[in-house]
């Protein structure tokens, strides 16, 4: 293969996420119901990310400013490592908080609401996992019992029903539950999310209470954690908390104030700003009444933490407010506050307009050198141990690290661990940094002391240029089984075809698949997706090539990383659900996949100790179907299903199912019925009992055609009965009552 080395000059924007100066700008003026509406228009449709992704986005937005390194907990203020995340149940290690339930709402994993609701950052918070065990889906108020995190004291109270969080954290979880009720309105299969000045119980969308809510959020305005983390997940999601930033909103929306008539807006800046230079912020200030403006002033820093450089704004010749900004460093952010002043005659004194921009690294200039080279087409790369520059697209990125790819062949992929913001997949990046060759038994790389050859990485690299963003990946390079896991695909995207699951994922969650060339590992990473093989079927995979404790594999990045092989079984009930309305009966069945809703005939459905009045396919899940029942006997059912298909047309006949709804069913309720006799258990196994109440009985039973297969004239009392043939059956007691009766 040839080597080559390209000089060029690269002078691009940094291209990143940040908020814009008009983002609120349609906003003023608008007051209560209008100014919601509006607030909703903005925040919606945002990017969404896997439940994954989440943990990478919290250990961002949630860092400790003091010690990068770790995270701060929402409920104790610890500050842990970031990657002490809960995954084996650890009480003292961190996990995701819905500070908002999702039981309060119904969008648990897996519901049609899972995105973007489920996984929206602005509503998760990394908390201690015994803390969120605690507060579970209670309500927010004041007062209760002190809360012990395992033997420590913490400032939380709480009751049997509410959760008061230690007084830091107030307005954040006020903001948080403000932001869920504007930004989920209901429509786009959504919940309507509303807060309400009570409490609240499952499943109903709604959480309190929203008076000590206000309060909260009166009594601990916005600080510089808070206003960063909102900048982070703007960045990740596009979408920010209007409540963070303008906290004002909050008593226009919810206390019914007039909107403040002064109004900041079409604040410009340097798009982008460059580092070395200093630059013009130029905004228009209006008053609405006649209260003319007395002084604006801008302040500003590179976190939120300290804003505290200030400059007075003054009048130019087209009307608007301007200051120059002294040259800001390279690679930084700048926050801003805009303040507008004017006389105390009037009701209202300030407005307050925030703003953030990234400033991009130094401008990248110098010698591109190709990933192929830097991985020299052998075990060992020839640069190790040097500083080069190399470019490619990202592959793959997870909590610490990426993998980047300059084409689709072999040697076009190599790894990068980074400790510091990492780019998403589809950014288009120059990595300059020192090359090694990684050992994971920590010997110098050779293939007698390491066990194999190392891993060719960036480690911590000096810079990391973002050129774009969203470009297309690389194709997979399509191999074999037995050809997959081989140094020329080293950090390389590859696809592998018809492959069958030979094991279960073990230790580090690495399952083997095998398309009779010989196995390859497949690694389910915490940081990217986990996905859960059955021995015996077949899959497409795709995933990149990587090495970890000395094992080849293929790394796992996201669900449609999995794909399953051809489908030819019929359809199954996996689980179900019971829930009771009042006095409906309603029973959520899930199948083990999207099921044909041709087949949704209550002729095909059967039922013991029930009838069924609907079956109706659920709009947002294909797997699940709702049957709302009358006259329930008893809370334990069976049910049989004549026929049931699958979209590829493979039909079950006769599906047999037991359901246990006691602890959802009001068996009192039930028991209200006035019936003469007690059936059970059913389903059985053949044999079952009738107690029957009347003192003369004529016990009929027929097959599922109709056939009378047993007539029996006994008095009161329990009897036993045997059918062997497995089947559903009808049971007739003195031809008026009767009952469906299901043998297993």
């Amino acid at each position: 293969m040839k080597n080559y080395t390209l000089s060029i000059l690269i002078c691009f924007g940094y291209l990143v996420t940040a908020q814009s100066n008009n983002y609120y700008e349609t906003c003023n003026g608008l007051e209560g119901e209008e100014l919601k509406e509006e607030l909703h228009n903005i925040i919606k449709d945002h990017t969404s990310f896997s439940y994954t992704t989440t943990k990478s986005i919290l250990r961002e937005s949630d860092e400790d400013p003091n010690n990068p390194s770790n995270i701060i907990l929402l409920y104790t203020g610890n500050s842990i490592d970031k990657f002490d995340f809960s995954s084996n149940f650890e009480p003292d290690f961190w996990n995701r908080e819905h500070v908002w339930p999702k039981s309060h709402g119904d969008f648990d994993a897996g519901d049609p609401f899972e995105v973007p609701l489920y996984t929206d950052a602005h509503n998760l918070k990394p908390v201690d996992a015994s803390m969120n065990t605690i507060r579970g889906e209670k309500d927010f108020d004041n007062g209760g019992e002190t809360v012990l995190n395992g033997t420590i004291t913490t400032s939380c109270l709480t009751t049997s029903s509410t959760f008061e969080p230690r007084d830091e954290v107030k307005g954040d979880v006020a903001r948080m539950i403000l932001y869920m009720d504007v930004r989920y309105e209901g429509g786009d299969n959504e919940p309507n999310l509303v807060p309400v000045d009570g409490l609240t119980t499952y499943p109903n969308p709604q959480i309190g209470v929203l008076s000590t809510l206000l309060e909260w959020h009166e009594l601990d305005p916005p600080d510089a954690f808070e206003k960063r983390r909102n900048d982070v997940i703007y960045e990740w999601q596009g979408n920010r908390n209007p409540f963070i930033d303008y906290p004002e909103f909050v008593d226009i929306i919810y206390n019914n104030s007039t909107a403040n008539p002064i109004q900041i807006d079409n604040v410009e800046t340097p798009n982008p700003i460059n580092g070395g230079e200093s630059f013009i912020i130029t905004a228009n200030v209006t008053s609405a009444i006649d209260c003319p403006v007395l002084s604006v002033t801008l302040n500003y820093g590179n976190s939120w933490a300290d804003v505290s450089n200030n400059i007075e704004m003054t009048l130019n010749e087209n009307g608007q407010y301007t200051c120059e900004i002294p040259a800001q460093a390279y690679n930084t952010m700048f926050c801003y506050s805009i303040s507008a002043m004017y006389f105390e005659i009037c009701e209202e004194t300030s407005q307050t307009f925030f703003g953030s921009e990234i400033i991009p690294p130094f401008p990248f200039e110098g010698v591109i050198t190709p990933i192929s080279e830097i991985q020299g087409e052998t075990d060992y790369s020839p640069y190790e141990g040097e500083t080069v520059n190399t470019t490619g697209i990202v592959t793959g990125a997870f909590a610490n690290s990426f993998y980047i790819q300059d084409g689709s062949e072999p040697w076009s992929g190599i790894y990068i661990y980074s400790g510091e913001a990492l780019p998403s997949m589809g950014d288009s990046v120059i990595v300059s940094g020192e090359i090694s060759e990684f050992c994971w038994n920590g010997a110098p790389c050779s293939c007698s002391t390491c066990g194999g050859a190392g891993v060719t990485e960036f480690y911590q690299p000096e810079n990391i240029y973002i050129i774009s963003n969203n470009n297309p990946l690389p194709e997979p390079i399509l191999v074999s089984t037995g050809e997959a896991l081989t140094e020329q695909y080293e950090g390389v995207l590859i696809r592998m075809e018809n492959v069958e699951c030979t094991s279960l994922p073990g230790g580090f969650g690495v399952w083997q698949v095998d398309d009779g060339s010989g196995t390859c590992g497949i690694h389910n990473t915490p940081d990217g997706y986990e996905f859960d093989p059955q021995i015996g079927e077949t899959y497409n995979i795709t995933g990149v090539v990587t090495s970890t404790f000395n094992e080849w594999k293929v790394d796992l990045r996201m669900p449609s990383d999995v794909e399953t092989g051809p489908d030819t079984t019929a359809p199954y009930i996996l689980t179900h659900t019971c829930y009771m309305v009042g006095q409906n009966y309603y029973v959520y069945l899930y199948f083990n996949e999207d099921i044909n809703p041709d087949f949704l005939d209550i002729n095909n459905f059967l039922i013991t100790n029930a009838t069924i009045q609907n079956i109706a396919a659920d709009i947002f899940d294909p797997t699940k179907i709702t049957l709302t029942l009358s006259e329930v006997l008893d809370p334990t059912m069976g049910i049989i299903i004549s026929e049931m298909a699958d979209l590829n047309g493979n039909i079950g006949t006769n599906l047999i199912y037991s359901m246990d709804c006691s602890n959802e069913f009001w068996v009192e309720d039930i028991n209200e019925h006035e019936y003469n006799f007690n059936l059970y258990p059913n389903p059985n196994n053949g044999y079952f009992n009738l107690e029957l109440y009347n003192k003369s009985n004529i016990v009929s039973i027929y097959n599922v055609d109709g056939k009378l297969v047993l007539t029996q004239e006994v008095g009161n009392g329990v009897y036993t009965f045997n059918l062997k043939k497995r089947g559903f059956y009808y049971l007739k007691i003195n031809n008026y009552e009767t009952a469906p009766l299901i043998i297993q």
